[in-house]
């Protein structure tokens, strides 16, 4: 599914893209491949269907060179395996997040470590790195440019309608969104693209603004998993 120039959606459970243990998984096409944002859940049935996704919109799945994990939970990173062993990807994940995948049962070989502030460079495509210690204590967001256009890869850290991803789960805190969701202010994104629930093709700031103003007040602000607002269960939960 094209959102944009260069920008493909390629794998959602809570569509039906694929399979139910699978975030959103973006593609980016590069000169020099084509590169994943974040792999999914990493079970044949999505494997297969990401594959089939990519080969609809034109891409082929043996041209991916790299998967860029925004954080180590499984419905993100339990992929990473299966695209590093059938086309050699290289694996990226943030420092904080590694030994956290490397003690899981889909624990995978880490081939670059992306830090807060780093560019990174895949062909002719450069990702700002922003750090965000909130819905994970590593966990990365991605920031693209393409002529003019900016997209912002929030994985679990803000979704639209000013969403949080504050869950029940070791690292993930409203301290850490206190302290860091700030980082994302000021960016005037105009794609908004998170892990879960609906992504936004323009005004993207906006939704990421509606967090920073509700982080400020005493009360929790909505998040990610309560009531109506709920990503879709995977099917073997």
């Amino acid at each position: 599914m094209k959102l944009h120039e260069r920008i493909h959606l390629v794998g959602s459970g809570e569509i039906g893209l694929s399979d139910t243990w699978d975030c959103h998984v973006y593609a980016l096409e590069t000169a020099a491949g084509i590169v994943l944002i974040d792999a999914g859940g990493g079970r044949p049935a999505g494997v297969a269907a990401i594959e089939a996704n990519l080969r609809a919109d034109g891409l082929d799945p043996a041209r991916i060179t790299d998967v860029l994990l925004t954080h180590w939970h499984k419905d993100h990173g339990g992929g990473a395996k299966v695209w590093r062993a059938k086309y050699g990807a290289k694996v990226w994940l943030n420092a904080i997040e590694q030994p956290l995948m490397a003690s899981s049962e889909w624990a995978c070989p880490i081939d670059g470590t992306p830090g807060h502030g780093d560019d990174l460079t895949f062909g002719d495509l450069t990702l700002k790195v922003i750090q965000v210690t909130s819905h994970s204590e590593g966990i990365c967001a991605y920031l693209l440019d393409l002529d003019g256009y900016r997209a912002l890869f929030s994985a679990d850290i803000v979704f639209a309608n000013g969403l949080i991803g504050l869950i029940n789960y070791p690292g993930s805190s409203m301290d850490g969104y206190r302290a860091n969701l700030a980082r994302l202010a000021g960016l005037k994104v105009d794609g908004l693209f998170p892990g879960h629930l609906l992504f936004s093709v323009r005004r993207g700031q906006r939704h990421i603004d509606i967090a920073l103003e509700r982080i400020k007040g005493g009360f929790i602000p909505p998040s990610i998993g309560q009531s109506d607002i709920t990503m879709t269960i995977p099917d073997d939960y």
